[in-house]
């Protein structure tokens, strides 16, 4: 990955000259920095301002991508007329389509017996946070002793084992995710979006910081700019910043 800012007069050039733009931002680490708690990542006032002066112009589209349900992050961002793709595109919401639904609704009840039981399972161990997203259950652990983690992943797997629908594991940044069985990605959300509009006139630029922001920067690498947030080297995006801060230097000079 090249450093974004010391390509920045290449991007911004080629932004000046596309008809249209579509913004697609991942959410926590990428418009929030990563706090110990899910319910603390609130939308800066300066951001959210951001976003309102890109949905006002015709140029750009927009459009937020995270693991967060559609119900939490539209309430978090509050912004109308923009798309929304929630649970890591198990969830879409189009402003004039309302919201679109990708899993089987079979999988619900069973998460929320897993909820429970590991509820349960996990009460004497401090710093353990279980969050239902109503199609995916997250456990985070950023707040607990690191040792507990094998333990933790083992009683995971052995509910999902037990379990009468068809589920699976997916990881993130200090969670383990029980997820449906799915070919549905952040990838594949963002070209049904896509797949909308005429693709000479429209330019994705996506930025993302998570591992899950890797299949949307696969399947964008050869059409549009893909950014990662973060110093890791492993990712597939083209270009890299350190962190938010950078990224909302980035918005502020488009």
């Amino acid at each position: 990955m090249d450093y974004l800012f010391d390509r920045i007069g290449k991007i911004l050039r080629r932004l000046r000259v596309a008809k249209r733009i579509f913004f697609f931002f991942d959410y926590d680490g990428t418009l929030t920095p990563i706090v110990s708690h899910p319910e603390e990542a609130i939308l800066s006032k300066e951001i959210k301002s951001l976003l309102l002066a890109f949905k006002k112009n015709p140029r750009y589209i927009l459009a937020i991508v995270t693991g967060r349900s559609i119900e939490d992050i539209r309430n978090r961002v509050g912004l109308k007329g923009i798309y929304y793709i929630g649970n890591h595109g198990l969830e879409i919401f189009e402003p004039k389509k309302g919201i679109k639904q990708l899993f089987p609704l079979g999988v619900v009840p069973e998460l929320k017996k897993i909820r429970d039981e590991l509820s349960r399972q996990f009460m004497g161990i401090e710093g353990i946070f279980i969050e239902d997203k109503k199609s995916i259950l997250a456990i985070h652990y950023r707040n607990a002793d690191l040792r507990w983690v094998p333990s933790i992943l083992m009683a995971i797997k052995q509910k999902l084992k037990n379990s009468v629908a068809p589920l699976g594991l997916g990881f993130g940044k200090y969670v383990v995710e029980v997820r449906p069985n799915s070919t549905v990605n952040k990838g594949t959300a963002v070209l049904e979006l896509l797949d909308q509009f005429n693709q000479d006139e429209v330019l994705p630029l996506y930025i993302g910081d998570d591992q899950t922001d890797e299949d949307a920067f696969r399947v964008l690498n050869r059409r549009g700019i893909t950014i990662f947030v973060g110093l890791s080297g492993n990712s597939s995006a083209q270009y890299y910043v350190n962190d938010p801060l950078e990224v909302h230097e980035f918005l502020r000079m488009i």
